[in-house]
């Protein structure tokens, strides 16, 4: 069975290498885009979504563009969507503005610079920053709204039940790319380790948002140094440290951000889960309704579903996995990782924001 689910893995990796060298060019736009007259029967509201991955994810990039989707439908806007790559990325934010669009709607951090810089040359036209943080007090930019994402309080649970649940006393952490964000999900979910379990190592690296092998390649170094419980942030990427552990065969058990493994390997234990799209949706709204927040910062978080554990895996593993000891030492984890939960929650416990590079070291000596 293991085998069978490895070469599933494997051919999934080898079709999404094929499309990431047949993709579309920057600029181009993908399929399925989207129409639909204004409800008052005056020009629709044009909206253009530029995503700098591609579209097809099964995760955040599709999460985003199904929410234009919606808005099309509910709203009455017209919607399209983009993908672009770092050469292009102003040129293709600036060429729909000058196309006229209303709101023009960027993703990730990576896409910041460009971003602002063109919404301070078209002040007329509207922009929506995803996942990203672009307006400062001292620097607001009046016709731009950024939805800040804030994942380090589901990520201390993560890291709690890590830190319970470990047998060898030795974790990963895997994230996809450097930025304030996964940077800050990191150092929480360090910390939930530390205050969990002292006597615990949190072993980390980065790895890449769109490549599977690079994920799977620092699995298999985490598990040869002795983590049994690896935590990923890679989004779609994660499948190669879930390839990693069911080649191994090795008592390692994973979990992750978006994504949901749980037909995949019985060694996955849950994930995080993200609400992108409902950003999308919310910045399409306020266009709409003659209310956008420009100059503003809408933090998404865990009290707002930006951020949530997905807690029916979570409490599935144990009948899931073959494994009885980490079974029952998991449901015990996950039950105070609630507890966790409810806390934070509730403003008892506060999980910082640091969004400096994640490092063990200055974690445990806090």
């Amino acid at each position: 069975m293991k085998k069978l689910i490895s070469t599933v893995l494997s051919l999934c990796l080898i079709l999404t290498l094929l499309a990431a060298c047949g993709g579309k060019p920057a600029g181009e736009a993908a399929p399925a885009d989207s129409a639909a007259p204004a409800a008052d029967g005056g020009d629709a509201v044009r909206v253009v979504l530029i995503g700098n991955q591609k579209f097809g994810d099964n995760g955040p990039m599709d999460d985003m563009a199904a929410a234009g989707e919606r808005a099309a439908v509910e709203l009455g806007v017209e919607f399209k969507k983009i993908e672009s790559s770092p050469a292009s990325f102003e040129e293709d934010i600036r060429s729909m503005s000058q196309e006229g669009y209303d709101l023009v709607i960027t993703t990730f951090g990576y896409m910041s610079d460009a971003t602002k810089l063109v919404a301070q040359e078209f002040p007329d036209t509207k922009y929506a920053a995803i996942f990203q943080e672009i307006n400062t007090p001292e620097e607001p930019v009046a016709n731009l709204w950024d939805a800040v994402f804030r994942g380090q309080t589901t990520f201390y649970v993560d890291g709690y039940i890590a830190g319970l649940a470990t047998k060898t006393n030795r974790v990963g952490f895997i994230v996809g790319g450097e930025e304030p964000g996964p940077n800050a999900e990191g150092n929480g979910f360090m910390r939930g380790v530390r205050d969990a379990n002292p006597d615990a190592v949190v072993e980390f690296a980065y790895a890449s948002y769109e490549d599977s092998a690079k994920a799977k390649e620092v699995a298999l170094a985490m598990i040869d140094k002795g983590c049994d419980v690896i935590q990923g942030d890679c989004a779609a990427p994660d499948a190669g440290i879930i390839e990693a552990v069911n080649e191994t065969g090795k008592d390692v058990f994973v979990m992750s951000c978006i994504m949901d493994y749980t037909d995949a390997s019985k060694n996955f234990v849950g994930t995080i889960k993200m609400n992108y799209g409902t950003a999308v949706y919310d910045a399409i709204q306020a266009v709409v309704d003659g209310n956008f927040p420009g100059g503003q910062q809408g933090i998404r978080d865990i009290t707002n579903d930006g951020y949530y554990l997905y807690w029916e895996a979570y409490d599935s593993f144990p009948e899931r996995t073959d494994n009885a000891e980490y079974a029952a030492a998991f449901k015990d984890a996950i039950a105070k990782g609630k507890e966790i939960e409810a806390k934070i929650k509730a403003g008892e416990l506060v999980v910082e924001f640091d969004p400096i590079a994640p490092d063990w070291n200055r974690i445990a000596a806090e």
